[in-house]
């Protein structure tokens, strides 16, 4: 019989094999034969237990943002007409609330995850912070500075770089710049009328 599954498991697209590794609650990133590996494991570890037992609920993750009401759209609205007449299919969207935003969803977490914004706007907040009996406003002042503090440090790293760049150059900060001086001028530096 397994033979009968790998030779299945082979002849499977890799969009097959994605929501069978979802199914299995095995990672989907790889090539096709890492999947498939990960997969025959899975089986042969499991036995296809997770078919059996109700799903898990996922834990909990917590995200924070800089703005307390900040929303992201994961699937925007629009406009369809049905039948003559027209009709607005709602889409689907993430509400920061006060802050915060916490989510068990697996789509909504991979979203969040992936979007441009994380690590800017908002972030993942660690659970060992939470754990550690912080208060949601101590992760935000941990996880973001304010503009002055960002400014302090781009500005310290500045002059590092400029101290660098003097001292490769030969200068130090503050000396008088050394000018070679020789009597003789070439015919290029007088002007031509």
């Amino acid at each position: 019989m397994t033979e009968t599954v790998e030779k299945t498991l082979e002849e499977m697209s890799m969009a097959e094999l994605w929501s069978e590794a979802k199914k299995l609650g095995v990672s989907k990133d790889g090539k096709k034969d890492e999947v498939i590996t990960r997969i025959r494991q899975a089986r042969e570890g499991g036995g296809n237990a997770s078919q059996d037992k109700p799903a898990e609920k996922p834990s909990e993750v917590v995200y924070i943002a800089k703005y307390h009401e900040l929303k992201l759209v994961m699937n925007p609205s629009y406009i369809k007409e049905v039948a003559g007449r027209v009709i607005t299919v709602a889409g689907r969207s993430i509400q920061f609330h006060e802050g915060v935003y916490r989510t068990s969803d697996p789509e909504e977490i991979e979203f969040l995850d992936t979007h441009k914004n994380n690590g800017n706007v908002y972030r993942k907040v660690d659970r060992n912070d939470l754990k550690s009996g912080k208060s949601m406003e101590q992760v935000y002042k941990e996880k973001f500075q304010t503009l002055e503090e960002r400014e302090k440090a781009v500005a310290a790293r500045e002059d590092v770089l400029k101290k660098k760049e003097m001292s490769l150059k030969g200068f130090e900060e503050g000396a008088p710049k050394q000018q070679t001086v020789n009597g003789v001028r070439s015919s290029a530096d007088q002007p031509k009328f």
